[in-house]
């Protein structure tokens, strides 16, 4: 028992020094390396060049470190892809990525206009691969309020409003509004539009405005962009019935009314009683005229007093006269199809006129109404399930005006 716990015990010592001999070369070994840090991430080396007003390609690409054989080669790729080199415009951009290793070209990525560019990618096995690619898409919303000071306009302008929209929320509330004339002071507007743009670029692709407020004295009027059931949008007051009237408010821009509808006016030629049945907008020579409403004309002729005339036959028995104009529109004679807001003429002074203006009036069922009071009907109401889906979602979009 003796001998063998003797053994034992060398065995012991002679493991542990044989574990000391080894941890000491260890040691040794790992003192004389050289530390060598982790290698650091791979950092893409982009240019990134504007296009300048009166830059060719050749000229662009020459402010690039490419190479010339380079070039021919991106130039010969891009052919490939439809690529005009004669047609860049100025404020396209192309983006050249290099290899921080090599120093060679990667990628080179061209920016026209639009929500696409042209990609060229190139393998270290010096392959080439072109295409032409897609950019994301992104829509942001965008708020603004104010009060009438001057005009719409200037209102509007001064919340950095986009013109395009200005103009579109004008041509929304058309049939209610003119807002040449009906604007008054303290007058409000509200709007919530959309504006899509493209990824890495200022690229405008579209705008819309998917709810508007008008408010003027005790009168608002509201409209919301909607799809209905057969695709079509239009937009809608908050009873579901379309802003846009079978007649738009007034049938040119003009500076002034210089004579109202009157059964009992005094001619001012002839100088007689004579009913004026109709309007005169007081408007510059050559001035557009359009016709209100979607129709068929019934007459293009000279006619007496009215000189140059034009009637367009409507539908439910209206029909709109247009008298002295200067001369007729494209295409404008009798039995032509013409829609709501197409010209149909211009301002003159043809026929019984003290100077130019529109003599403009409107019958129904042969009788003469005022343009100014009369109430027409909008093109469309809702109803059904296009109705149902409008006001399920309808207080939450007016929610967004605020």
């Amino acid at each position: 028992m003796n001998k063998k716990f003797g053994r034992l015990y060398i065995y012991i010592i002679v493991f542990f020094v044989t574990a000391a001999i080894y941890s000491c070369i260890l040691y040794v070994k790992i003192s004389n390396l050289e530390f060598k840090p982790e290698p650091p991430e791979y950092v893409m080396d982009i240019e990134k060049i504007e296009v300048n007003y009166g830059d060719s390609f050749d000229s662009a690409l020459a402010k690039s470190r490419l190479s010339e054989s380079d070039k021919t080669e991106i130039k010969k790729e891009l052919a490939k892809l439809g690529f005009r080199i004669g047609k860049i415009n100025s404020g396209d951009f192309f983006e050249v990525v290099y290899s921080t290793a090599s120093g060679q070209w990667t990628n080179f990525w061209y920016h026209p206009s639009g929500d696409f560019f042209y990609s060229i990618k190139k393998s270290t096995d010096d392959s080439i691969e072109a295409s032409k690619k897609l950019l994301g898409r992104m829509v942001t919303d965008f708020n603004a309020s104010g009060t009438i000071a001057s005009s719409l306009w200037a209102a509007m302008a001064e919340q950095d409003v986009p013109a395009n929209i200005i103009m579109s929320f004008a041509d929304i509330f058309a049939w209610q509004m003119d807002f040449l004339t009906d604007t008054r002071k303290e007058d409000t507007f509200k709007v919530f539009y959309q504006i899509e743009t493209v990824s890495k670029k200022d690229t405008r692709l579209s705008s819309k405005i998917i709810a508007a407020q008008y408010k003027s004295g005790a009168k608002i009027y509201n409209a919301i962009l909607f799809k209905t059931s057969d695709g079509k949008y239009g937009y809608f007051d908050e009873n579901g019935k379309s802003v846009k009237s079978a007649f738009l408010k007034a049938p040119l821009q003009f500076s002034r009314i210089s004579s109202f509808f009157n059964p009992k006016r005094m001619h001012p030629i002839l100088k007689i009683p004579r009913p004026h049945l109709g309007i005169d907008y007081a408007a510059p020579t050559g001035t557009p005229v359009s016709s209100i409403g979607d129709g068929t004309v019934k007459k293009s002729e000279y006619s007496g007093g009215y000189g140059n005339l034009v009637v367009v036959k409507h539908s439910n028995g209206y029909e709109t006269y247009y008298g002295h104009l200067l001369k007729y529109g494209r295409g404008i004679k009798r039995g032509a199809r013409v829609n709501q807001g197409q010209i149909i003429g211009y301002v003159g002074s043809t026929g019984l006129s003290t100077g130019p203006h529109l003599d403009f009036r409107i019958s129904k069922n042969g009788k003469f109404i005022n343009f100014l009071t009369m109430s027409t009907p909008p093109t469309t109401t809702l109803s059904g399930k296009d109705k149902e889906a409008f006001d399920s979602f309808k207080d939450e979009i007016f929610a967004k005006l605020d």
